[in-house]
């Protein structure tokens, strides 16, 4: 009823049929819902009324109102446009192909007060390890960077690993994790899978696909768990790879739970439809894993993760165990047959 007053008082031209699956597409995007559609006769009122100066005839149709969505995202895309620009003139560092040991694309959603539009980016995440304690080092954090929930998923990451390695000692490595060309405040577990991956592919020693993009948390048994801003983070990602041309390869990692908040631009599907990107949808840590790093992470009668790290922490103990002797009994050493 007052969706009908105000369209009246506003003299607002009708939707005609075509307008709904538009309409649609854009209530699931402001809700983040796709079962789940807004109620508000303002919101509804402001689609049309915008898009009414752009009407042919006594209806506003679907051209009208996709060419309305187009023009208030150009206005509103100033700050996601200067970002992208940033990372096409490789003053942000991101790959999207090849292959790196320890490097990863996560995906963010950037939010500045005032600003009417969430827009979203890829972030390089990055880790190295090296012969220590077994400390893992959570940058962010230690830089005073780091929010409360970014360091509980840094340890709920760990604990994943450490419970599947199931070792006797302590690991032999340590390991730090950063955001690469990040010099504000990270909070949130969003990254926390692209994070063990980045970790895991570190640790054996195995490069990560530059192509994809990963987003989601994990809990302590691997598996993935829904996150926020979903449709920004894959357009953020896509809009990069479709401005370096589209190879068929690349695409984004994201946990099926997050499936039914999908409502993404009509370019983006028909990239889709076209196989010239791919959206991955996984239940688990070891579901993306042999996406990113082409190896699975635990079987038989197979090379795997698992088996990889475990040979490289059992050859580092090894070499830890030998440098333990008594400073005037290593020259032996020599003489002991390997």
């Amino acid at each position: 009823k007052q969706y009908t007053l105000s369209r009246i008082r506003d003299n607002l031209p009708p939707p005609a049929p075509d307008a709904w699956p538009v309409l649609i597409r854009e209530a699931v995007r402001y809700t983040g819902e796709q079962d789940t559609l807004p109620l508000c006769p303002l919101w509804i009122a402001r689609q049309f009324k915008e898009a009414s100066p752009l009407c042919e005839g006594d209806t506003c149709g679907a051209e009208a109102l996709s060419l309305m969505l187009a023009r208030r995202e150009w206005r509103e895309g100033f700050l996601a446009e200067r970002m992208q620009d940033e990372i096409l003139q490789e003053q942000i560092l991101i790959e999207t192909e090849g292959e790196r040991v320890g490097q990863i694309n996560a995906l963010s959603v950037i939010e500045f007060p005032g600003h009417p539009r969430a827009f979203g980016e890829p972030s390089r995440i990055s880790c190295v390890v090296h012969i220590g304690d077994g400390e893992f080092n959570d940058i962010e954090r230690k830089a005073e960077l780091g929010g409360n929930i970014h360091a509980k998923g840094m340890m709920i990451m760990q604990a994943f690993l450490m419970s599947e390695l199931q070792l006797e000692q302590q690991i032999p490595f340590s390991a730090s994790l950063t955001f690469e060309q990040s010099y504000s405040e990270v909070d949130g577990d969003s990254a926390s899978m692209a994070e063990l991956c980045a970790l895991i592919s570190a640790l054996a020693n195995v490069p990560v696909n530059q192509n994809i993009a990963i987003t989601g948390s994990v809990d302590q048994f691997g598996r993935a768990q829904p996150v926020g801003g979903l449709n920004e983070k894959i357009e953020g990602f896509f809009a990069i790879c479709e401005q370096r041309e589209l190879n068929g390869k690349q695409g984004v990692i994201i946990p099926a739970a997050n499936v039914r908040h999908l409502s993404l631009k009509s370019e983006l599907l028909q990239a889709v439809k076209e196989e010239k990107f791919t959206i991955w949808a996984v239940d688990d840590v070891t579901d993306a894993l042999p996406l990113l790093l082409n190896l699975v992470w635990d079987g038989e009668g197979q090379t795997t993760l698992m088996q990889t790290i475990q040979e490289r922490i059992a050859q580092a103990t090894q070499q830890e165990g030998r440098h333990r002797f008594p400073w005037p009994l290593r020259w032996l050493n020599a003489f002991i047959p390997n």
